[in-house]
């Protein structure tokens, strides 16, 4: 079952709302205690506790933050120099001579408990103690410092998931107040949660390790832990019993460690050792993508299928799921004749006992009996099919093909552990997609699950075959599933769907949609638009909350296609490679157009890139996946990267993640000042990082990067190079002046009050800092901030050092400039809702 204390903070959009279940879990398990908030802290009781017939009074303390991550040191201290702001204030008053001993510390999705005594030290430090405890981290960053190095400093981080019982931090506070050691032993039950826990904190880099090797090294800590040990001089390495040396995170490990019980019988390490292959199964399920459909879901999709093919389907129609894992879609039902063939032999014997009257087979759906969507007459003793199943197919018996395929693609990321997935879609029916001109769609397994099921249609001429998946919807809106689309749709009609958050899976982050829809033979009707219900769940039942439409493009032009227009033609060249603002690459595949402007880096077309894959650069990227910025585009581009970076926030959904954008409607009159103040928005944003280098090192030969996204000219610039007396900058204008393309674009054209604004704040700033351009290249002489064009990327750097308040000041402007715009997306049919 999902965790009670889960489900009530997994929608907490504040801080508040996150404290409000944590003191409800407090009232839970220390019922008789009042939460006060003495120095307005976020909670303090005084409670007597009896634990393994001991008796104490517990002091606690809390503080919670919102969304911080407690495994980075610096995070823990940043929130520790509050918490001992407040003991210090318990620590000076009368009324409370006795401070608290027990500290807890949470948030959306982690949580832990420390000892006072492990940071009492610190309320001896030389600091002003006068500031208010929420100011404490900003203003004694050293201190802050101290603390995230101070190896004691070293608790357990409890994950706020789905399995999470806040019964277990409870007692942690009680082991803690009474100095009891108790360590949580691992069980055939709870080892799947542990090993998880295990790779994702504790283990550097797992994507370095085969599966295999995974399940290895937690395997033998719990079977031979005095063989496997810290480096004695590394202190992130783990040795283990055949000397092997794997990277940790040695604050993690040791915390690991302290505690789990690693005091086994033989026979409970037998099991351990029985219970790898299935660590090993479940952990390539996850680099698979492949993921268990829960029961609720499952029963959901029941009722869809039964409002479409009517309550005796499971009796009318044959059956089969070919990607059927343990049964999860199929166990709690009977079936009159019902097929299940999984990849995994081992989920045939997982689930042997469910389903009993269907036919079970291990079968590889995308690469066994090939030849047989190829046309092929073979033997059928020859196939791996079950002949009562080849007899129903060839008899154009009506069948639903009910799956939850794997979602991987041949170089996606997103699961849960692990990251890398080269070689996944390399299958038969891969090849014969790219051999039908399917492109990159070919890459996709979903895709590739249904293209088979396409063939077999067309292969024997089947009217009644019918689909019912679960699946990423990228299929239906995809840009580069338009040669499949065209494909499929001539043979199945969309007839209903639903949308839900992918984290209802196990193991899925929440920020994508997962779709289950039903399609039926058949000429689609409409080829663009598919209706989902979006569902929820809510107080243990499945609620319609409302209605999206998942579209594609395939009658309409793309944004991306039409900012490409103008130069996708036009000749590249090598160019140093920029992997952020100031940094270069020596390798990397980014080709520029000569003369070119800058570099824009968009990834796909939708709305799930926006967030790190879009950004601009005044050379070509490392990672490539762009275009050239050429005076031809220019005005297309920032309109393009407005409308993307616009919808990163709280408009970014597992709901529009994947809704692409469209050509702009050039003929609506409010577009002219949109793409106008999408200039200045485009100059500011976090992720607009052109910038101005000199003498930079790139294949053995030196390169001088000119920002021709720069608001100012060189008069300007000159002039303040004189009354700051900064030598180098007046050489630099002398050396590399001219007037930059955005500076002749801005004093020529016409904005709106907010982005004015945001410019003349702007202007006045990089005057402000101009006296500190000197000092701040001498820290830090890679931001190149001695040049006269140097980009906002690069002026930020001195505004963080020595002006946050200005830039507090900037960015409200910036604000309101968004504001005005975001809108526009909607209004201007960038996007659709």
């Amino acid at each position: 079952m999902t965790s009670k204390f889960y489900n009530e903070i997994v929608n907490s959009k504040k801080e508040k709302e996150v404290e409000l279940v944590y003191k409800k879990g407090i009232n839970t398990y220390f019922p008789k205690s009042i939460i006060e908030h003495p120095f307005e802290c976020d909670g303090y009781i005084e409670s007597n506790i009896q634990y393994d017939n001991a008796t104490k009074v517990l002091r606690l303390i809390m503080e919670f933050k919102y969304d911080e991550d407690f495994s980075r040191d610096i995070q823990k201290a940043k929130v520790l120099i509050q918490v001992i702001y407040y003991l210090k204030k318990f620590n000076t008053d009368i009324h409370y001579s006795i401070l608290p001993d027990i500290i807890l510390v949470g948030d959306k999705d982690e949580c832990f408990v420390i000892h006072t005594n492990t940071i009492i030290k610190y309320l001896y430090e030389d600091i002003d103690w006068s500031i208010a405890p929420s100011e404490a981290a900003n203003k004694n960053p050293k201190v802050v410092l101290k603390i995230a190095k101070d190896r004691e400093i070293n608790p357990f981080i409890f994950r706020v998931d789905k399995t999470f019982s806040f019964k277990d931090v409870a007692d942690k506070i009680k082991e803690l107040a009474l100095n009891i050691k108790r360590f949580v032993k691992i069980t055939e039950n709870n080892i799947p949660l542990i090993y998880d826990y295990f790779i994702c904190k504790v283990i550097v880099d797992v994507n370095k390790y085969s599966v295999n090797d995974l399940v290895y090294v937690f395997i033998s800590l719990m079977v031979s832990p005095e063989d496997c040990y810290p480096h004695p001089n590394k202190r992130n390495i783990l040795v283990l019993s055949n000397k092997r040396e794997i990277k940790i995170d040695g604050r993690a490990y040791r915390a690991f460690i302290e505690h789990f019980d690693k005091r086994y019988t033989s026979r409970e390490k037998d099991v351990f050792t029985e219970i790898s292959d299935r660590l090993i199964d479940d952990t390539k399920r996850r680099f698979n993508g492949e993921f268990y459909t829960p029961t609720i879901w499952a029963d959901e999709a029941h009722n869809m299928i039964s409002k479409e093919f009517g309550e005796n389907w499971r009796e009318e129609y044959v059956v089969w799921d070919c990607a059927w894992g343990t049964g999860n879609l199929t166990r709690d039902y009977e079936f009159k004749e019902l097929y299940c063939s999984t990849i995994n032999e081992s989920d045939l014997r997982i689930g042997d006992r469910y389903n009993i009257n269907s036919i079970k087979f291990q079968y590889d759906f995308l690469n066994d009996d090939i030849e047989l969507i190829q046309g092929a007459e073979l033997l059928e003793e020859v196939y791996k099919l079950p002949k009562e199943l080849l007899k129903s197919i060839k008899s154009n018996k009506p069948i639903i093909f009910f799956i939850n395929p794997p979602y991987a693609t041949a170089n996606n990321a997103g699961t849960k552990i692990g990251d890398h997935k080269e070689g996944v879609a390399k299958t038969k029916v891969n090849e014969l997609m790219k051999n039908d001109e399917m492109g990159e769609s070919s890459q996709q397994l979903i895709t590739q699950f249904l293209y088979r099921i396409l063939k077999f249609k067309e292969v024997y001429n089947l009217n009644n075959i019918n689909i019912c998946i679960y699946s990423n919807p990228i299929y239906m809106s995809g840009s580069s599933y338009k040669g499949f689309r065209k494909n499929f749709f001539k043979n199945f009609n969309f007839k209903s769907g639903m949308l839900f958050k992918a984290s209802y899976f196990s193991g899925v982050k929440e920020s994508w949609g997962i779709s289950f829809s039903i399609w039926k033979s058949g000429e689609s009707n409409n080829i663009t638009e598919f209706k989902h219900t979006i569902k929820d769940l809510i107080n243990g039942q499945i609620i319609g909350i409302g209605t999206k439409i998942i579209y594609n493009l395939d009658l309409e032009k793309s944004f991306s296609d039409w900012i490409k227009e103008d130069v996708i033609k036009n000749n590249t060249k090598d160019a140093p490679q920029l992997s952020s603002a100031i940094n270069v690459k020596q390798k990397g595949r980014g080709r520029i157009v000569d003369g070119a402007l800058g570099y824009y880096v968009n990834v796909s077309n939708n709305v799930y890139k926006n967030k790190s894959d879009v950004f601009l650069l005044s050379s070509t990227a490392s990672t490539a996946n762009g275009i050239s910025i050429t005076k031809e585009n220019y005005m297309k581009v920032v309109s393009n990267f407005a409308a993307r970076k616009l919808v990163t926030g709280k408009e970014y959904t597992w709901i529009n993640q994947k809704d692409e954008y469209i050509k702009p409607n050039l003929d609506n009159e409010l577009y002219e000042e949109w793409n106008n103040d999408a200039i200045i928005y485009s100059i500011f944003n976090t992720s607009s990082n052109q910038s101005s280098l000199r003498k930079i090192e790139y294949k053995n030969r030196i390169h001088n990067i000119k920002n021709e996204f720069f608001f100012m000219g060189i008069d300007e610039m000159r002039e303040l190079a004189v009354k700051y007396d900064n030598d180098y900058i007046y050489n630099d204008i002398r050396n590399f002046g001219g007037d930059r393309y955005t500076f002749t674009l801005v004093r020529e054209t016409n904005f709106s009050k907010e982005a004015t604004d945001v410019l003349d704040k702007a202007k006045e700033i990089v005057e402000k800092s101009f006296e500190y351009r000197k000092l701040f290249n001498e820290d830090n002489p890679k931001y190149n901030i001695n040049t006269w064009d140097a980009g906002w990327y690069q002026i930020k750097g001195i505004l963080k050092e020595f002006m946050k308040e200005d830039l507090a000041n900037f960015n409200e402007l910036y604000k309101k400039l968004v504001d005005k715009m975001k809108p526009m997306v909607y209004k201007l049919k960038m996007l659709k809702l």
